[in-house]
């Protein structure tokens, strides 16, 4: 029983060939161009390679997943400054370790002692210009530092109470490094008479201090913490201690330029009693969020979204709106990153992307474009890829071709012509096999040649035919 032949799948031109066989054709062919195109530009593919891998190792466009932060002592307004931004990267999943210290220059000792510790939350003026590691850059200030001069006893209104105390009972400033110490002292030293005065300046833990005064220990304390500290909001609490008004407070920050003048109005706190009883004049530095300079660009955009982001939310009680994220301490130089935020606003690609893609965009968008302007022409190119490889094959075969036909022609035995003809058959086989695979085209031009060298086969067989058959 003979077996019923299937019919053609494609019987006319008007009828598509079925997906399946088409895409397995064109992924045939072009896996054999693109098999060339490796052999041939092989140099260029692998510069390109090894060009991506360079890229990718100095640029860094995935940065870590954990950083350090080096903040002040627990419970004051920069450790709990430091303890908002932990929770703001860990909302974008990035893990932020806090390290706490002492305050003053401890934090960024720490980030020079610790390579995890990769920023710190340090007050403004706190170092001179130059005086910080060239590797250390500032992202901008995020919020307000008052100096408190908190103290026991009656209403005082000198217009230098911290003179007052010094000369007198004594006052708490600080550690030494630690930011009311080094301030206390440049206002004590600043429109003073040349002349050495014994003052009484109790250089105490800041912690110790404040139990000194809450126990009666002491009778003032001056330090340098934000309005949401625990430990000033303690302060604030306690009925028998006063916080002192700074009549000079404007000159003061005439005098130093990381000052700024802030106030707390009469009967902010409580209005029975009225408390403060009179209005309140400060000085105040700001609190710098400074990080070293090769910190992954993505990290340290995703700390000016935290520093923009709280600005909006926590308690505006000293600033304005828009007064942070602001570069006040001029001192440590500004990152580019944050300079450009300043200027130019958050990136626009943060409205589509998350903060990773779109900070690796913001900072490679020009070789992007490079790329692009490169690469598109070239991708042009690609499609036609295979016929340019077929035109490049046509030449190949019919240099080939032409030459056996000079070698059919110059034949002058049956075992030269044999020889020149199993070329011949080889070659034929080759453009029977690999060259539809590149172009349909490409193998139809090769047809008329072909038969053209064939037709000068058949005479010259013929004619060494009829040359053996002759006589000599």
């Amino acid at each position: 029983m003979s077996r019923k032949k299937n019919p053609s799948t494609v019987n006319t031109l008007s009828k598509l060939q079925p997906l399946a066989k088409r895409s397995v054709k064109i992924a045939r062919d072009e896996t054999y161009a693109w098999s060339h195109v490796f052999r041939y530009e092989w140099l260029s593919i692998l510069s390109l390679i090894v060009g991506i891998v360079l890229l990718v190792f100095f640029w860094e466009p995935i940065p870590p997943k954990v950083v350090g932060i080096a903040v002040g002592r627990e419970g004051t307004s920069d450790g709990q400054y430091g303890e908002k931004l932990v929770a703001f990267f860990a909302a974008h999943g990035v893990k932020l370790n806090i390290t706490y210290t002492e305050g003053g220059k401890q934090p960024i000792t720490a980030m020079h002692r610790e390579k995890s510790i990769k920023s710190a939350l340090v007050l403004g003026g706190l170092y001179k210009k130059n005086e910080i590691d060239s590797n250390v850059v500032s992202l901008g200030s995020t919020q307000y530092e008052p100096l408190w001069l908190f103290y026991r006893g009656e209403t005082i209104s000198d217009d230098q109470p911290i003179l007052r105390f010094a000369k007198t009972s004594g006052i708490a400033i600080g550690e030494p490094g630690s930011g009311s110490n080094a301030l206390v002292h440049a206002i004590i030293n600043s429109g003073q008479p040349r002349t050495p005065t014994n003052y009484k300046l109790l250089e105490w833990p800041y912690l110790e201090a404040v139990d000194a005064l809450i126990s009666g220990e002491i009778k003032a304390l001056a330090t340098v913490d934000g309005i949401d500290s625990k430990v000033v909001q303690r302060l604030l609490a306690d009925p028998n201690i006063r916080i002192a008004n700074f009549p000079l407070a404007p000159a003061y920050a005439k005098r130093f330029p990381q000052l700024d003048l802030v106030s707390i109005p009469r009967g902010s706190f409580t209005d029975s009693p009225i408390f403060p009883p009179i209005d309140t004049q400060m000085v105040a530095t700001s609190l710098t969020l400074v990080v070293e300079k090769d910190l992954h660009p993505a990290l340290q955009l995703l700390f000016l979204m935290a520093i923009d982001s709280l600005a909006n939310v926590r308690d505006q009680f000293f600033s304005k709106q828009d007064d942070f994220p602001s570069h006040r301490d001029n001192n440590i130089p500004l990152s580019p990153i944050a300079k450009q935020y300043f200027t130019q606003g958050p990136p626009d690609t943060l409205n589509y992307v998350g903060f990773i893609l779109s900070s690796l965009i913001n900072r490679i968008w020009f070789f992007i474009l490079g790329a692009l302007a490169i690469l598109y022409p070239l991708a042009g190119l690609i499609p036609n890829f295979r016929t340019t490889l077929g035109n490049i094959k046509i030449s190949d075969a019919q240099e080939m071709l032409y030459a056996i036909q000079e070698r059919f022609t110059q034949a002058q035995t049956q075992a030269e012509f044999d020889a020149v003809m199993q070329d011949f058959i080889t070659l034929q086989e080759e453009v029977g096999l690999w060259i539809p695979r590149i172009s349909i085209a490409a193998y139809y031009q090769l047809v008329r040649p072909i038969e053209h060298v064939k037709k000068i086969a058949t005479e010259r067989q013929e004619f060494l035919k009829r040359s053996a058959s002759s006589p000599s």
